[in-house]
């Protein structure tokens, strides 16, 4: 439907029908991570991201099966948590998602051009940050879990996983091959706005770049 040439070497991968990650949307995060680990030091990685691209790139880390991985998004998303709650998770569950993709890349040199849906632009909650440094722990998933009471449902997959991850966040520094830019926000969307309308000959007040809900 999108009207590629014949013998395109662009490949279109379709999935996460209702922004729900399923087999199509884990086996384009399969095609992307092969892709991102056949890459070398003379390689340009160029990664386009959006709100959405958490449900779009699925990886469980093993033995986590993106079943599991669902139910408890679900579960989490039906108690009421935050984007930033549920992001949390996610990337600890994810073999790309907290800077895995840019991890997955190096030595390749990567350019994320990011459009965000998330208050305040966090690099590593849009779409949980493939390609951004992730400031949240294993002790944050804990935290979050434990708030909606699922601690002591989980499967055994996810305790293993939970259970064998690095107390800390990878360092910043270990992104140093990576160049992450916000190029559409809430913020940036105000700021042409107020521009605009100030060119129109209006007095313009940007009143708050952080309304949600």
């Amino acid at each position: 439907d999108m009207l590629l040439r014949p013998h395109s070497r662009i490949r279109v991968m379709e999935g996460a029908k209702d922004n729900l990650p399923d087999q199509e949307a884990l086996r384009a995060g399969g095609a992307i991570r092969e892709l991102a680990e056949a890459l070398g030091a003379d390689d340009l990685l160029l990664v386009l991201i959006s709100g959405g691209g958490s449900a779009l790139l699925p990886a469980p880390r093993p033995p986590v099966l993106l079943e599991e991985k669902q139910e408890l998004t679900r579960l989490l998303a039906s108690r009421g948590a935050t984007i930033q709650e549920l992001n949390t998770v996610r990337k600890a569950l994810s073999l790309l998602k907290g800077g895995g993709l840019a991890r997955l890349a190096y030595p390749a040199q990567v350019v994320s051009l990011i459009l965000s849906d998330v208050i305040g632009d966090p690099l590593d909650v849009i779409a949980s940050g493939p390609t951004a440094a992730s400031s949240h722990s294993v002790q944050d998933c804990l935290r979050v879990l434990d708030k909606y009471e699922l601690l002591t449902s989980l499967p055994r997959s996810v305790e293993t996983v939970l259970s064998s991850s690095p107390a800390k966040p990878t360092a910043p520094e270990d992104y140093s091959h990576v160049f992450n830019v916000i190029i559409g926000s809430n913020a940036l969307a105000l700021a042409e706005a107020k521009r605009r309308a100030e060119e129109l000959g209006y007095v313009a007040v940007v009143l708050s770049a952080a309304v949600c809900g």
